[in-house]
């Protein structure tokens, strides 16, 4: 799947990244799942259906590509500390 096409996706209710195969959770990036927009799209469309105005979205996809760079703006500004838990 090519970066530009694939999507985490984080989930508000659980304050986790989706696991990989729609099955659990991940706290760290390296071990969430990888999606094609598509997919996360429908996964987080169905998650908003019964969705009360007053809360944030359930689900929500967020592309790799951005992830992927939050977390080298993070190491560059702040060098030696991890943006992520550790394994």
């Amino acid at each position: 799947m090519k970066e530009n096409n694939t999507f985490l996706i984080w989930s508000n209710e659980h304050r986790r990244w989706w696991g990989p195969g729609r099955h659990g959770y991940a706290t760290r990036v390296a071990d969430a799942g990888r999606y094609s927009e598509s997919e996360a799209l429908e996964i987080c469309t169905n998650a908003m259906l019964g969705r009360r105005g007053d809360h944030p979205l359930p689900e929500m996809p967020v592309p790799l590509k951005l992830v992927n760079f939050a977390v080298e703006r993070f190491k560059a500004l702040y060098p030696g500390y991890g943006p992520e838990p550790l394994p």
